[in-house]
């Protein structure tokens, strides 16, 4: 009798465990069941951003219907971000820049150039003629660019020289190359400075705001933006500390816009200082790099070069409507091609709001540029940006194709002097005109 007892109490345990145990497997098939749905959206969420990214990567390499880019021949080299190639082969492909990350780049250059130096016409070895310093520099190559560099070095101020004082609104832009830093070499700082009076030093120009760039061991560094001085009201002094390792030893674009008291600036695509109080008084009427410690001899190099200054006036919206046209230098190719590159990311956007806000209206886009070169191979090279320019607002942007046209004009229709660099960058320029 009592093996039986311990018989039936075993059965019990053993049924009891039983469908304890079914029971954890139906929860565990419920948990797993979620989890393989969880796992499957978010296999689908990532093959769609993949796929995404892929036909995004694939619109803005130009590589859309499986077109291949092809390259000219021939480079000039001496101009890489305006309308003046000087090649007697040209690519007659329409070719889009890769914006990648710049589609955050809400930078929009001014419309009404003031002053542009891509050191062209300056001889190597030379102080560049449209410049000032209380110290020394001239300008360069490198073996990595086409471009020639105002080198600047130890500690000194470099002023463009510019017939009037800088208005409220305005953007500055220019290319920064650095090398010769890293480990055991000794540090270097810059200041992009405004200022009051026009002096080659911060320490002689008024009631100032600045902002310090540290090159270091560690990397390319936005340290501070700060004002001071006696016309000053309202101190700003703020800490930015953004290191960057990759663009040590690098080449970064540097793009400023003032907006009366407000001062942004962007490294590349990202946008490093946006203070709406900064410029009080008169500050900002002069600009001027300072270099701090930047010494050859320990094998520091800095130079910039494609350095344009430009008033910001009417908004796109209102030229249009009000003129029935507005042109803009702020769309940069590459050299000898009709590739659109990534720092023409924020016009571009503005024109296509501008565009969808007024769908009503057709524009004819038109290329021109300067007179370098010979004129038929201007004249298709201005007729290709004009038509790579269609297709970015097309293809990224979502505008229209029926309410865009497109036309080249070559160096016909130069609206300035093609005998500076100024002028001729003012005449290198992409035109919307409402038809």
């Amino acid at each position: 009798m009592k093996n039986i007892k311990i018989l039936l109490v075993l059965m019990t345990l053993l049924i009891s465990s039983q469908t304890s145990y079914a029971q954890f497997l139906k929860k565990l098939g419920q948990r797993t069941e979620e989890a393989a749905k969880e796992a499957v959206i978010r296999k689908t969420e990532q093959k769609v951003n993949r796929e995404t990214e892929k036909a995004m990567d694939t619109i803005l390499d130009g590589k859309k219907g499986g077109k291949k880019k092809n390259k000219s021949s021939e480079r000039r080299g001496d101009n890489n971000d305006g309308m003046n190639e000087n090649d007697e082969t040209l690519d007659q492909e329409n070719t889009n820049g890769d914006f990648g990350v710049y589609s955050n780049f809400t930078f929009i250059p001014g419309n009404k150039l003031l002053f542009y130096d891509d050191f062209a016409a300056d001889a190597i070895g030379d102080f560049p003629a449209n410049w000032e310093t209380g110290g020394s520099g001239e300008v360069v190559t490198t073996s990595d660019s086409e471009s020639k560099w105002l080198s600047i070095s130890r500690r000194a101020g470099y002023m463009p020289t510019m017939e009037n004082k800088l208005p409220e609104n305005y953007t500055i832009e220019f290319d920064l190359a650095n090398n010769g830093y890293g480990s055991g070499k000794p540090n270097s700082k810059l200041f992009f400075a405004f200022l009051t009076k026009k002096a080659y030093s911060m320490g002689s120009g008024g009631s100032l705001a600045d902002i310090e760039i540290l090159l270091s061991n560690n990397g390319f560094k936005v340290s501070n933006v700060e004002n001071f001085g006696g016309e000053v009201e309202v101190k700003i002094g703020s800490r930015i500390d953004r290191e960057m390792t990759d663009y040590l030893n690098n080449t970064v674009h540097i793009s400023i816009a003032v907006n009366k008291k407000r001062l942004r600036m962007w490294v590349n695509e990202e946008k490093m200082v946006d203070s709406p109080n900064l410029i009080q008084a008169n500050i900002g009427k002069y600009f001027i790099i300072e270099a701090m410690d930047v010494l050859p001899e320990n094998g520091h190099f800095v130079g910039i070069s494609n350095f344009k200054i430009a008033e910001s006036t009417e908004d796109l919206r209102s030229l249009l409507l009000k003129n029935g046209k507005f042109s803009t230098t702020g769309i940069y190719f590459d050299t000898a091609a009709a590739t659109v590159k990534k720092e023409s990311y924020g016009i571009l956007l503005d024109i296509a709001n501008m565009l969808r806000d007024n769908s009503d209206i057709t524009v004819q886009i038109v290329g021109h540029t300067d007179n370098q070169g010979a004129e038929d191979y201007n004249q298709i090279l201005s007729e290709n940006r004009a038509k790579a320019v269609k297709q970015i607002l097309v293809d990224e942007f979502g505008i229209n194709e029926d309410k865009l046209q497109f036309m080249g004009k070559g160096e016909v229709e130069a609206v300035d002097d093609n005998t500076t660099e100024k002028g001729r960058a003012n005449n290198r320029r992409v035109e919307f005109i409402k038809i």
